[in-house]
């Protein structure tokens, strides 16, 4: 059986709820109910659209394995779970068992649970339920952040041996015979000072993903349209109906969604991010130019004093206890450009729209450029106290003089550490902006 990497898998959102959330309910957490710590009306997230009930009720065994649970995807800055989730869930052995070693020092003890590192431990325990169950259908998510969720990579290859021997002994006993097999990143580094760079940016936005399939399916059209698709644009959208897919599988299916696809399906060659439901912010199709000398112009300074209105803005419902933001340093800025090759497009020189042509003159393209009248900027600023590194994608109307600016389209790209402790329990979703006034 091949791997198929999957080379233009693309985040909705900042963080691993985002990704999680998409490819778990297929929604977006704004189009689900209020579930945040400290908001009005909150509530826990049983009563969210999760795929594991579609997969209970096809009569799957269900499994969810996931470590550094003092951050959990749906308890950090989420009420998280009232009831158990799944049949078979880490969950409370890793409170446990991070409670008794999280706070020691030496790399050993903070990689290990007695002789047995953390990842081998998840691993010997998903193991154990396929062992267990051989002959009933099965889903597991098994999410292992300890080796990558820091500053840089250089514990990811500590994984290397360990995954390759499961890898291993699953497929021996031929627990991979009839599974399919998903290995993937949530998103790349968020904070680090590769980052900062733009191959960082590129690297948050594109994770990696792949698919293997049993080798009974290598002939089969599913995996014909899967190999097409990883040269693709897709996203955590389309593993959730990919897992329709499975629950109902048959080559005439129908997305539930127009953002989401099957990857079982053939996606467009010409798929948009708006079509697939990816903000601006975190498209890695466009195409942005940096600007040089960006000192010397007064709108560049203009933006980083309105993104520093904005912060504060948001920080006004703590003002008591987080300190009010002013801008240290601008250090990069880009402008979103419309792709030429895209405007230089006039007719399809042959009767069945086979062959394009470009052949738009280069004045009318600078003309339409000059006509535009919103543009979009994408700058990376400091702010002070604190040394907060921000990334905002924000649009500038030339016309009216207006700025357009929301807190989804932005990022903390340096990690902030405990330094918005006093907000931590009350308004969670300001932790990434907040510095507190007493450290």
């Amino acid at each position: 059986a091949h791997n198929l990497i999957f080379e233009g898998h693309n985040i909705v959102g900042d963080g691993t709820t985002a990704q999680f959330t998409a490819m778990l309910t297929g929604k977006t957490e704004l189009e689900l109910p209020e579930s945040r710590h400290g908001e009005k009306g909150a509530k826990p997230v049983d009563n969210y659209p999760w795929i594991w009930k579609k997969l209970t009720d096809a009569g799957y065994l269900t499994q969810w394995a996931e470590d550094e649970q003092h951050i959990g995807t749906f308890q950090f800055r989420l009420l998280g779970f009232r009831h158990k989730p799944v049949d078979y869930y880490m969950r409370p052995f890793y409170l446990y068992a991070e409670s008794q070693h999280f706070r020691t020092t030496t790399t050993e003890n903070e990689l290990c649970f007695g002789n047995m590192t953390r990842l081998k431990t998840m691993l010997n325990w998903i193991q154990d339920f396929y062992n267990t169950y051989p002959n009933r259908l099965k889903w597991t998510l098994g999410f292992h952040a300890q080796y990558s969720h820091r500053d840089t990579n250089n514990l990811v290859s500590y994984a290397d041996q360990e995954l390759y021997e499961f890898l291993y002994e699953m497929n021996k006993t031929g627990h991979l015979d009839n599974t399919m097999l998903i290995i993937m990143s949530d998103h790349g580094q968020r904070y680090s000072e590769l980052r900062s760079t733009y191959q960082g940016k590129l690297e948050e936005r594109l994770p990696f993903m792949s698919i293997r399939m049993p080798s009974k399916f290598q002939q089969s059209t599913y995996v014909h349209n899967l190999r097409l698709n990883s040269h693709r644009l897709t996203t955590p959208f389309d593993i959730h109906e990919t897992f329709f897919h499975m629950l109902d599988f048959n080559e005439n299916y129908k997305s539930k969604t127009n953002r989401s696809y099957s990857l079982f399906q053939l996606i467009p060659t010409n798929r948009t991010c708006r079509d697939a439901g990816i903000e601006s912010h975190w498209c890695a199709c466009l195409q942005w130019k940096q600007i040089k000398d960006f000192q010397e112009l007064p709108l560049i300074n203009e933006i980083g004093q309105v993104v520093i209105n904005y912060l504060n803005d948001l920080l006004s419902v703590v003002e008591e206890e987080c300190a009010r933001l002013e801008l240290f340093k601008i250090h990069d800025v880009y402008e979103l450009i419309p792709d030429k090759m895209m405007l230089k497009f006039s007719v399809s020189k042959d009767k069945d729209n086979r062959v394009r042509l470009f052949n738009e003159p280069e004045d009318a393209i600078n003309a339409l450029l000059k006509e535009q009248e919103l543009k979009y900027y994408q700058i990376q600023l400091e702010t002070r106290p604190g040394n907060g590194k921000f990334e905002v994608t924000l649009g500038y109307n030339s016309k009216h003089k207006k700025f357009d600016i929301e807190k989804k389209h932005m990022s903390r790209i340096n990690e902030y550490g405990n330094t918005s402790h006093c907000i931590k329990f009350t308004k969670r979703k300001l932790s990434d902006i907040c510095y507190c006034k007493k450290q």
